[in-house]
């Protein structure tokens, strides 16, 4: 894809998180994407996903340096909690970040969120979402904390920020901002089930056979009469 295009889908992958709600009431967040086959991302310059522009996205690379573009104070502080993930999973294509309600709670509480919502499993999140322990927004500290919550927790498309938020991942912007929304529902569900006695893990047997079953739908194909 090239600017133009990767641009575009980081903006309907911010407008689609608005529009559902996925977010806080502030719509405070940022987006990058990775430009294929380099070292470079586009990440959103303003801190509000609202009335997102092409020419909002900076160009930068994964070193933090400023290629092309402007950006913001606030945003500037958080480059480098974009490009570590990126470093650490280098399939990454796209990298969101939110303080989507549900999903901050549980970092506030300073609790993961583990695998009792079919969803994560469908979403490649098996292991559930881990805590990156806090460190001041962006520093040193944030950023090796995420490093961290990453290696410890292969299966996941997602990582709380303890006291901050949530940093979510995928192959390309509408799937980084599928695995926020799945993380929000997760933890939306997750504390809702807390009036019942809290949500029940699903078994590791039963992850397998799950994730087994959406693979075996996936390869067979569209079914047509």
């Amino acid at each position: 894809m090239d600017h133009v295009s990767l641009r575009q889908a980081v903006i309907e992958s911010a407008n689609f998180l608005v529009r559902i709600g996925a977010i806080s009431m502030s719509h405070h967040g940022n987006f990058s994407v990775r430009v294929p086959n380099t070292d470079t991302i586009l990440l959103t310059a303003t801190s509000s996903f609202d009335n997102l522009k092409p020419e909002n996205l900076a160009l930068l690379g994964l070193d933090g340096k400023l290629v092309e573009g402007e950006i913001n104070p606030t945003n500037a502080e958080i480059v480098h909690m974009h490009a570590i993930v990126y470093k650490e999973r280098p399939e990454t294509g796209a990298v969101v970040h939110t303080h989507s309600t549900f999903a901050t709670s549980f970092a506030l509480a300073s609790k993961s969120l583990a695998c009792s919502y079919e969803a994560l499993v469908r979403q490649d999140m098996t292991d559930g979402v881990p805590l990156a322990k806090y460190g001041p927004r962006g520093s040193t500290e944030s950023v090796t904390n995420i490093a961290k919550a990453l290696n410890a927790t292969k299966n996941t498309k997602a990582v709380l920020l303890e006291n901050h938020g949530v940093l979510a991942f995928g192959a390309d912007p509408a799937a980084a901002a599928r695995a926020n929304l799945i993380v929000e529902e997760a933890a939306q569900m997750a504390i809702y089930a807390e009036v019942l006695g809290g949500a029940k893990n699903i078994p590791p047997e039963l992850l397998r056979a799950t994730v087994g079953r959406r693979d075996e739908f996936a390869r067979a194909g569209t079914q047509r009469a």
